[in-house]
């Protein structure tokens, strides 16, 4: 009878640890939506980003076990805005996963309900460089927006696993206060520097810079996607001296070495910034990754 009951209370114990409900495999083709996905999703879901911070999401090599991993979601959250087009539609129909292909439940677009910038007007050819039809897609280094990205999540979430409603509805609030809160505090400690211009590589900082105060001026990119003529890399040098630009904006991922010899010719500081959650061992969370961003924006421009 002992031993019953020992068996019985082990069964128990083992409850109480296990959860109760096999875990949702949620996909992202980025570490920014994967850290977002997991404050939503909490013990719910298992998160897992297809590529890792710093890597530029336009040129990404569409590999086997990515496939793999998509046929085996239940939900796939995309940046969209045809930022992945070169990969992921590839990705997608090899995967045979009816469920996260676009119009399903289990798909999400991060980007509905943004306010998308630099929409281009008119027709556009390819002589305009790699223009996006739908708007700049580099929307989430803006936290406000990072708080619209969780609320594309929890939807998606709560519409393939109803029963975590309410556990996916209160990590979105305790999400939403830690950005607005984290969003307020960078606005106090940028409110110095509002209406400062800098120069970028590519235009990838322009929602980052707009909710922060700073102006984005003219780009060494000659088109976007287009690598500068040497014509056009004086005229950005010039632009930097006539105006007193004090920084020159690139990611990591971006050419850091020819933006360099910009910032160097025109007396600008080179800042190489870390726009994508993972980029840097002080980035590991979606909110650090903000925190970081404006912080190192914020001492450049103090100096």
């Amino acid at each position: 009878m002992k031993r019953i009951y020992f068996v019985f209370a082990c069964l128990v114990l083992l409850g109480a640890v296990t959860p109760a409900h096999a875990q949702l495999r949620v996909v992202t083709t980025s570490t920014d939506l994967a850290s977002i996905a997991k404050e939503v999703g909490g013990n719910r879901v298992t998160v897992e980003s297809l590529t890792s911070g710093n890597t530029d999401l336009h040129y990404v090599q569409a590999r086997p076990d990515y496939i793999l991993k998509l046929n085996r979601a239940d939900m796939f959250v995309q940046v969209g805005l045809e930022l992945e087009v070169g990969w992921v539609p590839l990705l997608l129909n090899q995967s045979r996963n009816p469920k996260i292909h676009r119009g399903s439940p289990g798909y999400c677009a991060a980007y509905n309900g943004i306010e998308l910038l630099e929409k281009p007007t008119g027709e556009i050819t390819r002589q305009m460089g790699d223009i996006h039809p739908y708007g700049n897609p580099h929307y989430w280094p803006d936290p406000v927006n990072g708080i619209l990205i969780a609320k594309n999540i929890k939807n998606s979430l709560m519409k393939i696993d109803p029963v975590g409603k309410d556990v996916y509805e209160k990590n979105f609030v305790l999400f939403k206060n830690a950005a607005m809160k984290k969003t307020r505090e960078l606005i106090t400690l940028m409110a110095p520097h509002r209406g400062k211009e800098v120069v970028v590589y590519h235009t990838e900082f322009v929602y980052l810079l707009r909710r922060f105060g700073l102006v984005q001026g003219m780009t060494i990119e000659e088109l976007p996607g287009v690598a500068p003529s040497p014509a056009h890399a004086r005229k950005v040098v010039d632009y930097i001296k006539a105006r007193n630009v004090l920084l020159v904006l690139v990611s990591p991922w971006s050419n850091v070495e020819y933006s360099r010899r910009i910032a160097e010719k025109s007396g600008a500081k080179l800042l190489v910034l870390p726009i994508q959650t993972g980029s840097t061992p002080e980035t590991q969370t979606y909110l650090d990754m903000i925190d970081v961003s404006v912080r190192t924006l914020h001492k450049a421009l103090s100096k």
